[in-house]
């Protein structure tokens, strides 16, 4: 809000009798029941201005702000609250919620166990609490706070959503299967419990009990399904091919393909599909290798002296980025490290996303014109670039993955181990492309590509194929960035 703003907000709030700010905080409250937010955000404002102390008036308007996507001041404003009572238990659960929403995990973590102490028998708290620590990745400690939710509110379907959730997580699948059924029991129509009973019941084998579990799911919620495809994992489809029906597998992507063409998920699952239903050239012509996969030997950007000496400033950036962390257990990696963001970045890093835009511009402009073909015939007209670090080292790689959310995906290789290619194959430590995730119960063996990393080289291929990285032993680290060319907005 510009100064002259906030002067005239203060000085419209100074003029509020008591009778007045009743008044308006009557109006607010009716307006932020009806959906009318920014009405009741400025009324709520006025009232602050009158009485910064307001203490309903600030857990009010942080509540209308959080609506509003305004998520810094809903956190400031239940801050100011807390801080005018330490005692009240719901201003704590609700800062909770926003610093959650924030990804400022360990605050809402500690405004939720201060609301857990102020207030035990509240079961929201608990539920809130429980979600946090699932989010954190402490299934223990969710599990807990979870069950004293629902010791505490057993008819809350949305709670034994997330113990069945939490359960599932533990490989406690009789009982994550359990706790599905208690939501559905409760809540017959929650489309989520359907779909994630559907996951244990496929995780469990009982294939046919899964698909008409996801069939049900979909009933409920049409796009359900659809999301699946969103985060590579589309199980209803994995699902059709562990029976042994890649035609109904191939037939689900397609029906995803119909409403949204060209996204990544699906066509990687309905590569993998083609090729087990015996369609090998159908799988070819989407997976092109020839085609689409293509590289790239990069000359240094200006102000280099060679290839090296851009390799080192990019190994710098990536060794030493404030976000490099060990890979999480549900990372497309096994050990080895990786950065957050590194783009649109400062000197090395500023270079190496010009670098990848003027690949990528070549990419397309080199793509022949195929209308029938679904990568080829939605190449978009504007896109961005987002980018990461990857280090590896003995014994560390990739499983095989896709990036679902991208058009297009690539690798720059910045520093390379001795060991690269030392085993009886000669292949340790290259990418391999071709080859679905490992949990797809695979009965005919997969066509792949094997290639050579090099420093300097850099890989661009569709986001939906496959690809994964071969281990390697011995000393050295395999430091690459890889990058996703998404869709311009």
């Amino acid at each position: 809000m510009a100064a002259s703003g906030r002067r005239a907000e203060r000085d419209k709030g100074a003029r509020l009798s008591p009778t007045r700010i009743r008044e308006a905080m009557r109006r607010a409250a009716r307006h932020a029941r009806t959906g009318r937010l920014a009405e009741a955000h400025e009324l709520y404002r006025t009232v602050l201005a009158a009485r910064p102390d307001h203490a309903e008036a600030l857990k009010a308007c942080a509540l209308v702000a959080f609506r509003l996507d305004a998520v810094d001041e809903a956190a400031a404003l239940l801050h100011r609250a807390v801080a005018l009572d330490d005692g009240d238990a719901g201003a704590h659960n609700d800062l909770g919620n926003v610093l959650q929403a924030a990804g400022r995990l360990d605050a809402a973590l500690a405004a939720y166990r201060r609301a857990v102490a102020l207030a035990p028998e509240r079961a929201e708290t608990h539920a809130n609490l429980g979600q946090a620590l699932r989010v954190k990745g402490d299934l223990e400690g969710a599990a807990g706070a979870l069950g004293r939710a629902a010791a505490l509110r057993p008819d809350h379907a949305g709670t034994w959503l997330r113990i069945g959730l939490v359960r599932h997580a533990k490989g406690d699948l009789d009982e994550a299967a359990h706790a599905f059924r208690k939501a559905l029991a409760i809540e017959p129509e929650l489309a989520e419990a359907c779909f994630a009973l559907a996951n244990v019941l496929h995780a469990q084998g009982r294939l046919d009990e899964a698909l008409d579990s996801y069939a049900q799911a979909a009933a409920l919620r049409a796009d359900i399904l659809d999301a699946s495809f969103e985060v590579g994992k589309p199980r209803h489809v994995h699902a059709h091919l562990d029976r042994g029906d890649p035609g109904a597998a191939v037939a689900a992507c397609d029906d995803l393909l119909a409403r949204h063409p060209g996204q990544s998920g699906a066509l990687a699952m309905k590569a993998a599909a083609l090729w087990e239903a015996g369609e090998k050239g159908a799988a070819r012509t989407l997976l092109d290798f020839d085609r689409l996969l293509r590289p790239e030997r990069c000359a240094p950007p200006a102000g280099y002296a060679d290839t090296a000496a851009f390799n080192t400033a990019l190994s710098g950036i990536v060794r030493d980025h404030p976000t490099l962390r060990a890979a999480p257990e549900s990372y497309s990696m096994e050990r080895g490290q990786s950065t957050g963001e590194l783009l649109p970045g400062r000197g090395a890093a500023a270079d190496f996303g010009a670098l990848v835009s003027e690949a990528v511009d070549r990419y397309r402009d080199a793509l022949p014109q195929d209308p029938g073909h679904p990568f080829l015939a939605d190449i978009p007209e504007s896109v961005r670039v987002t980018a990461w670090g990857v280090i590896l080292d003995e014994g560390a790689y990739q499983v095989p993955h896709i990036h679902p959310s991208a058009w297009l995906s690539g690798v720059y290789y910045v520093a390379l181990p001795p060991a690269l290619g030392a085993d009886d194959e000669g292949t340790a430590g290259w990418i391999e492309f071709g080859r679905p995730y490992w949990d797809f119960q695979i009965r005919v063996e997969p066509e792949t590509r094997l290639i050579e990393p090099e420093e300097g080289l850099m890989l661009l291929f569709p986001s939906y194929m496959f690809h994964r990285t071969l281990p390697f032993a011995g000393s050295g680290e395999r430091i690459s960035i890889a990058f996703d060319v998404l869709r311009g907005e």
